[in-house]
């Protein structure tokens, strides 16, 4: 098919839009959602705001237009955009509550729905979702505990130890005395003593732990590492059997 036919039959459809009633174009959308024709079933929506924004049905439309860049298009910052719509222009409404209420826990559930991304091999998606979370969130509590997750998914992953290191050092430089930190620190000098076998860096890295965080619960297994660093499993008395 030619570009002239092409276009020809998108003014078509535009013109079939914009003649729709708002039942006609909200059925049409949920018609496409079923089909996996996306992208269509946003043009429906976004006509059905633009030509009946005083509609019955308006709210339902703008609540459901969110739900699918949550959902299906897996972004986060249109999503939260549409959600902020709903709550702002529908506030009386069922789909306005519920759109307040999802904005309150939106990076909870941005750190569900890295997860449920990760499950899914879906790494570039779920890192998006993270830079969101700390960009629009980053005085939040949950902002300390995306960061670290960040470079968890780097490390276990993409398996990108440079960048993973990265990543976690933004946690100690960026959210200092967080409950991610000391971790962040441990798992730093974990990948340079048992990964990059970095003895050098690594020794710098635990050191710093032990002077830092001295009674954290990850304390004896620094000083494991930093008392067998380097050595084979033969080496280590509590691990010889291992291999016997």
């Amino acid at each position: 098919m030619d570009i002239k036919k092409i276009l020809s039959i998108l003014i078509l459809l535009s013109i079939i839009s914009c003649t729709k009633s708002s039942t006609q174009l909200l059925e049409s959308a949920e018609e496409n959602v079923k089909n996996n024709q996306i992208d269509m079933a946003i043009n429906d929506l976004k006509n059905l705001l633009i030509k009946h924004p005083n509609d019955t049905l308006a709210s339902k439309a703008q609540f459901k237009l969110a739900t699918i860049y949550l959902n299906w298009k897996n972004n986060p910052e249109m999503g939260y955009q549409e959600l902020k719509n709903t709550a702002n222009n529908y506030e009386n409404t069922v789909q306005g509550k519920e759109a307040e209420e999802r904005l309150v826990n939106f990076p909870e559930y941005i750190l569900n729905k890295t997860e449920s991304l990760r499950k899914q091999k879906l790494l570039k998606e779920a890192v998006n979702h993270l830079m969101f979370l700390m960009k629009a969130f980053n005085t939040h509590e949950l902002a300390s505990k995306a960061q670290y997750m960040l470079g968890d998914i780097y490390m276990n992953d993409f398996r990108d130890f440079s960048t993973a290191i990265q990543e976690y050092r933004k946690v100690i430089e960026d959210f200092s005395g967080s409950n991610q930190e000391p971790h962040a620190l441990f798992m730093i000098g974990y990948i340079f003593a048992n990964i990059l076998n970095d003895e050098n860096s690594a020794k710098i890295e635990y050191r710093d732990f032990l002077k830092r965080f001295p009674k954290h619960e990850l304390s004896p297994s620094v000083k494991f590492e930093l008392e067998y660093l380097g050595k084979s499993i033969e080496e280590i008395p509590s691990l010889k059997h291992i291999t016997s």
